[in-house]
C-alpha cells in the first residue's frame, strides 16, 4: 500500500475544502498507481454532496459492496484512511507534484523501453519517422500532464466568461476586487483591492504609510470577512494591535497603555464602541512580527495554512516593509534583494490569486524630495534599492505630505483660537496627505488621479478628504471644510 498514495486518499475523503483544491491543482485518477486507489478516488469524487464537508465512510462502503468493489484489499485500503489525519493544504501541493513526478517518471521509463524495444527489434514494421511522432506525442502528456492547472486555450475562457454576462443581472457591483470602504475616492480608482494585483505604496518616514495600510487591511477584514495577514518588520505585534485598536477607538496609544480608561467616562465610551468594530474583523485579522526565516515562501505557507483553516480561497496580505522582507541568499547589493523579494511578491500574488500590498521606504534623496522646499515630489524611482518594484506592481502609490494645504490649515485654526472660536489647548497633530496614484493597471478611468487625506497624528487614523483638484489655485472652501469637521467630531473644541 503507497503512503503518498494513501495520505491523499485520506486527505480530500476528510475536507471537501482540500478536494476542492486538489482537483484544482490537477488531482486526477491517473496520478494513482494501485486499482483500488484509483477506484477509490473515483467513488470519493463521486459521492460528495454539495453540503457535506466529509465523505460518510459507512455509505462509501455500502456504495463499494452494491458494486462488488469492496475487496479485501479495498477494505484494508479504507481502514488506512480512516487512521490517517488530512494533510494541510501545502503538503496537499507537494504530495499532488510528487505523483505528477513519479506518473512522470514511470512514462519516461515506459518510452526508454519502447524506444530500445524498437531499436534492437530486426523487423522493423513502423516506419521510424511515425514511431518518432508517437514518442513525441506520448512525452507531450508528460507536459500537459505537469502542466494542466496552468494552462487552459482561450475556448474554456470564452464559454465561461459568455455565461457570466448572460447571468449578469442590472445591479452588479462595479468595484472588481475587495471592498476598501470608508476611503471610497481610493476604493473607485482602484476598483477595491483586485485578487492577483500587487499594489506598493512608497513614502518618506512620518508620513502615515503604516497607518494607512492597517486601516485598508482591517477595512478588507470587516466588509468581505476573508483571512488577512498583516507582516510587520518594522512593528512589535503589541504595537501593531495597539495602532489598530487607536483606528477604531480614537483613542492614542500611548493612552491606552498608560491610562485608567474604565474610570474616565469620555475614554470608556469610545473603547466600547471601538471594541465592538474590533469585534467584526477580529476573527479575520492577523498581525505578523516578521523575523529573519519569514521569507516569501514562509508567507506563501503561512496564507496557505490560515486558507485552509478558514476553508476558503480567499486573502489578502499586507507587507510593511518590502526593504526588510529576507531572501535566502544574503546579497550584497540590496538592489538584487530588492529585485528578488519584488518579483516574488508579484508571482505569489498571481499564485494566490490574492491582492498583496507592500509598503516601501524612500532613499535620502527621495526622502529630501518630500520637503517644503523641494519643487518636484518623489516617485517609485525613489525607493530604497531602485525603481523596478515600479515595474513589478500592478499599482504603484506615491504618499507625500501636502505642505500648502496643511500650512492653510494651521493658519485658519490659529486664527479661530486667536479669536476665542475654539480652545487653544485642544489642537491636535495632524499633516494633510497627497496619495498619488503613478500607476493603476486596468483603471477603470484614467488620468492624474491625486487623493487627499487628513492624518490625525496622535489617534493612528487617516480621514479622506476627497481627489485633489490639480488646478485649484484658492483652497478656502475645502481647507473649511476640513475644518468644521473637526469640530463636529471633536478633534477641535468649539468655546461658544
Amino acid at each position: 500500500m503507497d503512503e503518498i498514495e494513501t495520505k491523499v486518499l485520506a486527505t480530500i475523503t476528510k475536507d471537501k475544502y482540500l478536494l476542492t483544491r486538489g482537483l484544482a491543482e490537477g488531482l486526477e485518477k491517473s496520478l494513482f498507481d494501485a486499482p483500488e486507489t484509483r477506484t477509490l478516488f473515483d467513488y470519493v469524487v463521486s459521492r460528495y454532496s454539495k453540503n457535506a464537508q466529509q465523505i460518510d465512510i459507512d455509505l462509501l462502503k455500502e456504495s463499494l459492496r452494491e458494486d462488488g468493489l469492496f475487496t479485501t484489499k479495498m477494505q484494508e485500503l479504507i481502514n488506512a484512511i480512516q487512521k490517517e489525519e488530512p494533510l494541510t493544504l501545502e503538503s496537499l501541493f507537494i504530495y499532488i507534484e510528487t505523483l505528477k513526478r513519479r506518473l512522470g517518471e514511470k512514462t519516461l521509463i515506459n518510452i526508454a523501453k519502447k524506444i530500445e524495444n524498437y531499436v534492437e527489434s530486426k523487423a522493423k514494421k513502423e516506419d521510424i519517422v511515425e514511431f518518432t511522432g508517437n514518442i513525441i506525442g506520448e512525452l507531450r502528456e508528460i507536459i500537459t500532464g505537469k502542466t494542466k492547472r496552468k494552462i487552459l486555450p482561450v475556448r474554456s475562457y470564452l464559454i465561461r466568461f459568455t455565461a457570466e454576462l448572460e447571468s449578469r443581472t442590472e445591479n452588479i457591483n462595479p468595484i472588481l476586487g475587495y471592498s476598501l470602504e470608508p476611503f471610497s475616492c481610493l476604493n473607485e480608482t482602484l476598483s477595491g483591492a483586485r485578487r492577483g494585483f500587487y499594489y506598493a505604496l512608497a513614502g518618506a518616514p512620518r508620513r502615515g504609510k503604516t497607518n494607512f495600510m492597517l486601516k485598508l487591511a482591517t477595512s478588507i477584514a470587516m466588509n468581505e470577512k476573508i483571512p488577512v495577514l498583516y507582516y510587520s518588520w518594522e512593528q512589535t505585534e503589541r504595537v501593531l494591535f495597539l495602532r489598530v485598536l487607536s483606528q477604531e477607538t480614537l483613542i492614542p496609544p500611548y493612552l491606552l497603555e498608560t491610562e485608567r480608561i474604565f474610570d474616565d467616562p469620555d475614554l470608556s465610551e469610545r473603547f466600547n464602541q471601538g471594541y465592538a468594530k474590533v469585534e467584526q474583523f477580529m476573527n479575520y485579522m492577523y498581525l505578523i512580527e516578521g523575523r529573519r526565516e519569514d521569507t516569501i515562501n514562509k508567507i506563501r505557507s503561512h496564507a496557505l495554512s490560515v486558507m485552509q483553516e478558514n476553508n476558503t480561497d480567499k486573502i489578502a496580505i499586507f507587507i510593511d516593509y518590502l526593504q526588510k522582507v529576507p531572501t535566502n541568499i544574503l546579497y550584497q547589493d540590496l538592489a538584487q534583494q530588492v529585485d528578488e523579494v519584488s518579483g516574488g511578491i508579484a508571482n505569489l500574488s498571481t499564485e494566490l490569486n490574492a491582492p498583496i500590498f507592500t509598503i516601501s521606504s524612500f532613499d535620502k534623496e527621495g526622502a529630501k524630495l518630500d520637503t517644503e522646499e523641494s519643487k518636484t515630489r518623489p516617485t517609485m524611482f525613489n525607493c530604497t534599492g531602485g525603481g523596478d518594484i515600479e515595474y513589478d506592481a500592478d499599482v504603484a502609490m506615491v504618499l507625500t505630505k501636502d505642505f500648502k494645504d496643511t500650512n492653510v490649515l494651521y493658519e485658519k485654526i490659529y486664527n479661530a483660537s486667536k479669536e476665542g472660536r475654539i480652545d487653544p489647548n485642544r489642537i491636535p497633530h495632524f499633516d494633510i496627505l497627497n496619495l498619488y496614484i503613478d500607476k493603476n493597471r486596468d483603471a477603470p478611468f484614467g488620468g492624474n488621479i491625486i487623493i487627499q487625506y487628513l492624518f490625525l497624528i496622535e489617534d493612528n487614523t487617516l480621514v479622506e478628504i476627497g481627489y485633489k483638484d490639480i488646478g485649484e489655485e484658492r483652497t478656502y472652501a475645502k481647507i473649511s471644510k476640513i475644518f468644521e469637521w473637526m469640530l463636529e467630531n471633536g478633534y477641535l473644541v468649539n468655546m461658544r
